[in-house]
């Protein structure tokens, strides 16, 4: 480096602080203008003029979705944040700075569904919420990483097998496939098939097993009825969703 070069190169340290000193600040803007990225979006496609009405179109119904999602976030992590659940100022750990920048690109990218936001939502909480030991945060990371990859179906899937644990436990192999299509609303036994199979490759959930027990169609099965087939993995998952809506539920009733 000469003389005359007055470039600063920060420390590793210090660059984390930066970010999340700017971190604090777009979330606080945030907050208080959710709609700013979808308005920017609309008036976007306004400038592109009549030219590119079709396409401006699809951009403003798609800021319009965008922009009751970021209102939707909003109240949810003031109300959260209020409540105590929530850190005044996210960004004291990496993976809180890494959820926040990734929840923000993953709506405004793929405008997800309500199936897979409320579940975004959800693992975004495990991560940040507060008076959690550096281990829990850990493992809350790897979920929002699952968190991600899921779809729609695999969500509602997910969501029935849960719901039905403590309910009557399914007996049979072709009852237990019969009850999940109704509960789920996948509705066609292929399309419960598919995302079986998606969550069983995830260890979302253990295979469909013969072993001695109940006879179905002359052969001995059992369906895995711990947990009704939801791993020890899936079980957590589920279980930091339906944590989310308990707290944000009560969060709202003490405002």
């Amino acid at each position: 480096m000469s003389e005359n070069d007055e470039s600063v190169v920060l420390k590793p340290r210090e660059s984390y602080d930066i970010a999340r000193l700017q971190l604090e600040s777009e979330f606080e803007r945030f907050l208080e203008h959710p709609l700013g990225p979808a308005l920017e979006a609309v008036t976007g496609a306004f400038a592109l003029g009549a030219k590119h009405f079709g396409v401006s179109a699809g951009r403003i119904a798609q800021a319009i979705l965008k922009g009751q999602m970021y209102e939707q976030l909003a109240e949810e992590m003031r109300s959260l944040r209020e409540a105590g659940k929530l850190p005044e100022n996210p960004g004291a750990t990496k993976h809180e700075i890494f959820t926040w920048a990734e929840l923000m690109k993953f709506i405004d990218d793929e405008c997800p569904d309500s199936e897979r936001l409320d579940v975004l939502k959800a693992a975004f909480y495990s991560v940040n919420k507060v008076n959690q030991s550096d281990a829990e945060q850990i493992v809350s990371y790897q979920l929002w990483q699952i968190a991600k990859e899921l779809r729609s179906g695999d969500i509602l899937l997910m969501r029935a097998m849960y719901e039905a644990i403590n309910r009557t436990p399914v007996k049979f192999h072709g009852d237990w496939a019969e009850q999940m299509v109704k509960e789920s609303g996948l509705a066609v036994p292929e399309l419960l098939e598919r995302h079986e199979k998606r969550l069983t490759d995830m260890l979302l959930m253990s295979p469909r097993l013969l072993i001695s027990g109940d006879i179905v169609n002359g052969e001995h099965s059992s369906i895995n009825s711990q947990n009704n087939r939801l791993t020890q993995l899936g079980y957590r998952f589920c279980k930091n969703i339906e944590t989310y809506e308990i707290d944000l539920e009560n969060s709202r009733m003490t405002e």
